[in-house]
């Protein structure tokens, strides 16, 4: 294959979504992995009961928040909109608690084992 210049932004903005709108899929997908430790066990909102490992899905507010990617020309950006997005996937320290949340980092999680290079060059185009 033959790449001018004038070829290379397109199909990196198209390589770019492409790996954008995979890995959001991976992580959609990866909620409901259980592997992610926790102590004790726990009543669900929906009632279920949960040891560990578990998977991260409570009532689903926060894998239903993800919204569609964002694309500003060759940058791509994921955004969960529930309210504990961050205290989620980054922990949280609460004063009124003892207890802290232990950071279940989802897109870190999916990442490890994501073929950003092998998506970019299929999406792009480039093989």
């Amino acid at each position: 294959m033959r790449v001018t210049l004038a070829d290379l932004g397109p199909l990196v903005e198209r390589g770019v979504r492409g790996v954008a709108e995979e890995f959001a899929e991976a992580c959609d997908a990866a909620f409901d992995d259980p592997v992610w430790g926790w102590t004790g066990t726990t009543r669900r909102q929906n009632g279920e009961t949960v040891g560990s490992p578990r998977n991260i899905v409570d009532t689903g507010t926060l894998r239903d928040s993800r919204q569609p990617v964002e694309m500003a020309g060759a940058s791509a950006r994921l955004t969960w909109a529930a309210d504990h997005a961050a205290a989620t996937f980054l922990g949280a320290v609460f004063k009124d608690r003892a207890a802290s949340l232990p950071a279940r980092n989802l897109p870190r999680y999916v990442a490890q084992d994501f073929n950003f290079a092998e998506v970019f060059l299929r999406r792009s185009g480039l093989r």
